[in-house]
């Protein structure tokens, strides 16, 4: 086994070590063991970030893969089905790589921060114990080479989010949010599993390297909307998991839980895992399957930022911004732009959980208030938190100079490139709203660095009654005693923000602050070459697909392979390879929009610049230099306000519909199973009982009434002939002559009549 391998299967092995330890022993131990899932995951930090530099700095190598598996169950031949055999493995490359630093320390920062954010709570134990099994839940995903190893994992980050979220369980609020976010991912997870069947059915295989191939081969009998399906299906997971419109509803609420919670699930674990799926299954997806992702996720960014412009409670901006920039990359992969998506999947993982923390550092600070309208004034309390949260906020805004700048713009260039090549029309609606999105990204993040940090303290003018907060066992304690002096977090809450808002920076990812494609990221992580395109017609009448190209790097030797020489090209055999910027790709539709996104990377600049300077502007215009007054033009507008405020009414038209409709038809099939089921079956059972009663009846007064009088017949005529048997010969003689007597005048009568 490789050694990376080894490493690896620590990495992951190591979290579930802290959730065993602290799930049984927390109260044992001093501090409630915190101290040991911060060291564990500190050392899974530290094997990771050597893989990472073993893989990306080392090799340097954008087809490296190694992999290691082993047969986990086999069930022999089964009948109608064939040799049925389940695998385990684990597969590395640069992607695995870079997924297994990211969550690592991410999930570092969060247990450190949390020994301040959650000291005194009297489940603090517990708290960690859960923080392990999520970290494992991910990781498991990450390190997966098989649909079938990803799905027991991705069960199980859907438990620990349950866990989690649901952390503060007597509020009902909290309990309502877990079940919400558990049964919206179920919906997801039901429509992914369909997905990996229909690939299973094909194939006999959940390996990603041999799905690859027999795709490559034209294998797949069925027809190409079969094969849409299947993509579809399993974007499903993603839907669910990354909070896609319709399944978006359940984000937002996971707020609920302990504000460090928050930001695991927004950066790095729960949402991260379902756009990380979609990239692992880039290359079953066909452009019509694309085509829906791409608009799904376009949607979702606008939906979302226009919902996040006029929430007041500093998580659910920040909750509904992550369903955007999740749309964001979402739409990256739908378009084409597989690097740029999975780029700003790991630069929104860093600043998202630095403005995560920092709204709890804040809220901390102001003893558990979170209503964004009674703040004010904090920049000169807290120095620290508000220079961390403002560069977060400028990444996440796209501003020059920032991560977010390269990852998002990089995006909206994809799906121009994609527009073009498509025909325009209603594809370029797709890059229309992206900007839209982009510039209200900017406006609500603006209003939130204003209303939090600047203009004076409003916290006297807070109504008594609007108390909403994280559910700390001393914050009891703060409401009796009031508000005290707002000051800066201590040092373990502080390290994880400027870490954070470091990697924020362009310079940690390329040298040209324009261009994320000159940095190490964009030039290992390649989009992969599709093996599916436009469908031809075999011998057998189904279609197949015409490129045979693997996926780059994933379809390499058996495990243990590794190559670091052969191109893309090359391993297409005898199918002609096209560039497209600097990638290569089998599939001509694939170099067309790969070649006009490169050629949009400026226009995409220039038009993202403007549209965040004019949401800047707007909210400077608005909050700071109040030439227009928000109250007056909410209630100007107040449809759209409402609509806005309201969420679009998602979850009001999801009570009317599918949950009122689920009690209705379930009251339907109550009524039916009691007057139409049970009224055939007690009606049976009726009909049997008269049934039985008068054959109950038969028997006893008929058939047993003519054996009982048989029997007393018998009986009785035995005691009267017993009366005439005496023994003797006297009685015998006098009965003879009587009998002979009778017979006579019987006799003699006949005669004379």
């Amino acid at each position: 086994m490789h050694s990376l391998i080894q490493l690896s299967i620590v990495v992951l092995l190591l979290p579930l070590l802290s959730f065993v330890i602290l799930i049984f022993f927390n109260r044992r131990l001093p501090r409630r063991g915190d101290f040991i899932g911060v060291g564990i995951l500190g050392t899974a930090f530290a094997i990771s970030a050597y893989i990472f530099w073993s893989v990306i700095v080392q090799t340097y190598d954008p087809a490296f893969r190694i992999a290691w598996d082993f047969t986990w169950i086999d069930l022999g031949n089964v009948p109608g089905v064939g040799p049925l055999k389940i695998k385990m493995g684990v597969v590395i490359d640069n992607l695995t790589a870079i997924m297994l630093a990211m969550v690592t320390l991410i999930s570092l920062l969060v247990h450190l921060y949390s020994t301040g954010y959650m000291a005194g709570d009297k489940n603090y134990g517990r708290y960690f114990a859960f923080l392990g099994i999520f970290t494992f839940s991910m990781l498991g995903i990450v390190l997966s080479d098989n649909l079938f190893s990803i799905y027991i994992f991705w069960e199980l980050v859907g438990l620990s989010s349950y866990l989690l979220i649901g952390f503060f369980f007597e509020k009902q609020s909290a309990a309502d949010a877990q079940k919400k976010a558990f049964l919206a991912n179920r919906v997801g997870d039901i429509g992914m599993w369909l997905g990996i069947l229909i690939l299973y059915s094909q194939f006999h295989t959940f390996s990603f390297e041999q799905i690859y191939a027999n795709l490559a081969a034209g294998k797949f009998t069925l027809s190409n909307a079969w094969l849409t399906a299947a993509g579809i299906l399993l974007f499903m997971g993603c839907v669910g998991k990354s909070a896609q419109f319709p399944l978006h509803i359940w984000l937002p609420d996971a707020m609920e839980g302990p504000t460090p919670v928050s930001a695991l699930i927004h950066a790095a674990t729960m949402v991260a895992a379902g756009v990380y799926f979609v990239a692992r299954i880039f290359v079953v997806l066909t452009p019509d399957a694309l085509h829906v992702i791409a608009f799904i996720g376009a949607f979702t960014a606008f939906m979302a930022a226009t919902i996040a412009i006029t929430q007041n409670d500093i998580k659910r901006v920040l909750a509904y911004s992550t369903v955007s920039q999740l749309g964001y990359m979402v739409l990256g992969l739908g378009v084409g732009a597989y690097s740029a998506a999975l780029f700003h999947l790991v630069t929104h993982a860093f600043f998202k959980a630095c403005l995560f923390l920092g709204s709890g550092a804040i809220i901390h600070a102001m003893h558990h208030e979170q209503d964004m309208r009674w703040m004010g004034g904090l920049r000169k309390h807290m120095p620290w938190t508000f220079a961390t949260f403002t560069l977060a906020t400028l990444a996440l805004a796209g501003l020059p100079l920032t991560s977010g700048f390269m990852s998002k713009d990089a995006i909206l260039a994809g799906a121009i490139g994609f527009a073009q090549v498509e025909g325009g029309g209603v594809y370029y609606l797709i890059p229309v709203l992206g900007f839209f999105s982009a510039m209200l990204t900017a406006f609500y993040m603006g209003r939130q660095i204003w209303l939090v940090f600047f203009g004076e303290s409003r916290t006297h003018l807070k109504p008594v009654d609007n108390h909403h907060s994280d559910h700390h066992a001393h914050g009891a304690a703060d409401e009796q005693h009031g508000v005290h002096e707002v000051h800066e977090v201590s040092w373990n809450m502080r390290a994880p923000l400027v870490i954070l808002a470091v990697l924020s920076v362009f310079i940690v990812y390329s040298p040209n602050p324009l261009d994320g494609a000159e940095g190490w990221f964009m030039k290992m992580i390649k989009t992969p070459a599709t093996v599916v395109g436009p469908a031809n017609h075999n011998s057998s009448g189904a279609l197949i697909q015409a490129s045979s190209a693997p996926l780059m790097a994933e379809a390499q030797p058996a495990a243990g392979a590794h190559s670091a020489t052969d191109s893309p090209a090359e391993s297409a055999g005898e199918h002609a390879s096209v560039k497209g910027g600097e990638h290569t790709f089998a599939d001509p539709r694939q170099a067309e929009i790969a070649h006009a996104s490169h050629g949009a990377h400026f226009t995409a600049i220039y038009i993202s610049s403007i549209m965040v300077v004019l949401g800047i502007s707007m909210a400077f215009v608005v909050y700071v230099f109040k030439i227009i007054d928000p109250e007056k033009t909410a209630q100007a507008i107040r449809p759209l306000y409402l609509f806005s405020l309201n969420k679009w009414y998602w979850d009001e038209i999801y009570q009317a519909t599918f949950i009122k409709g689920s009690i209705v038809i379930s009251k339907i099939l109550s009524w039916f199973d009691t007057n139409v089921v049970d009224g055939i079956v007690n009606g049976v059972a009726l009909v049997v009982k008269k049934f039985a009663f008068a054959n109950n009846s038969f028997d006893k007064y008929v058939v047993d009434g003519l054996v009982n009088f048989t029997a007393f017949s018998v009986n009785t005529t035995g005691a009267v002939l017993r009366k005439l048997q005496t023994g003797k010969v006297q009685t015998y003689v006098v009965m003879l002559l009587l009998a002979v007597f009778g017979y006579f005048v019987f006799y003699f009568t006949r005669l004379i009549y």
